[in-house]
């Protein structure tokens, strides 16, 4: 039950992608070649391990945390990029149409209830994951003035010299 409920989210989370990416991720299965969807397989196969078992939340964090920076990267808008918690419910719910093996009524409740929580999850992780590329954008963009203007300062002090005068001093620090 739980490996089927693994391909089909797997197929669910798939096809958020466009279609030609999706289709190579779900096809290459070398990790090589496509991390992406190795990386994919490994966490929905961890998060079934997580809803279908103790329900860990350090584990569930760990492998949340795994896709959700894999998305945010990519061109997805926060909604889409933890939309793929949402679609374990479509692969809940394909357990119970199917005949075999059958997820039972009260067993479908305790899973939904699992997943709400790995959403609330995930949008935290987003969040502090969009927070982090912000820092990191901020970060590069004060190294590319600090650049900008040391080179400015050593052309100063450049010119300061050829011209017979004393350079002026420059006290810029990287950020």
């Amino acid at each position: 039950m739980r490996d089927l409920f693994v391909q089909q989210w797997l197929a669910c989370t798939l096809r958020t992608y466009p279609e030609q990416t999706g289709r190579f991720l779900s096809h290459e299965r070398d990790p090589f070649r496509n991390p992406v969807g190795h990386m994919l397989r490994a966490a929905l196969s961890e998060l079934a391990d997580e809803l279908f078992g103790s329900f860990d939340r350090t584990r569930v964090t760990a492998s949340l945390g795994e896709v959700v920076r894999l998305r945010a990267v990519q061109d997805f808008t926060p909604a889409e990029a933890v939309e793929f918690v949402t679609l374990a419910r479509h692969a809940a719910r394909g357990l119970t149409e199917t005949e075999h093996p059958r997820l039972a009524p009260d067993g479908l409740e305790v899973l939904n209830a699992r997943i709400d929580d790995m959403v609330v999850m995930a949008a935290d992780l987003f969040a502090q994951c969009r927070l982090e590329l912000r820092a990191i954008a901020a970060r590069a963009a004060r190294r590319r003035v600090y650049v900008l203007e040391h080179a400015h300062a050593r052309a100063v002090a450049r010119a300061a010299v050829e011209g017979g005068q004393r350079p002026p001093e420059f006290r810029g620090e990287i950020p």
